[in-house]
């Protein structure tokens, strides 16, 4: 019984690991249902755990979100940021 249980319980943490992903940024940012930012450059920080993302307009406006890499959780930024960012699905 023992043995059986830890299985289910070791299987369970492969797969919630396996299905675990990292934040990524959007390629525009809409205001009024308009894709007015475009994603220029994206990195992840590993010090801090965050991923930021950096937009730009057409007249030099500029973006800058941040979201925590594991959870895709909006830490910091503009207010037009998105509250929760994409995540992939291969893992970080």
């Amino acid at each position: 019984m023992f043995t059986s249980r830890f299985v289910v319980l070791a299987l369970l943490t492969f797969l919630a690991g396996a299905n675990a992903g990292c934040a990524t940024c959007e390629e525009t940012l809409e205001v009024d249902g308009v894709a007015a930012y475009k994603l220029v450059s994206s990195s992840v920080d590993s010090k801090n755990g965050f991923t930021v993302c950096n937009y730009a307009d057409k007249k030099g406006g500029k973006v800058a979100c941040e979201y925590h890499t594991d959870s895709g959780l909006y830490e910091g930024g503009d207010d037009l940021c998105p509250r929760l960012s994409r995540m992939d699905t291969y893992g970080c």
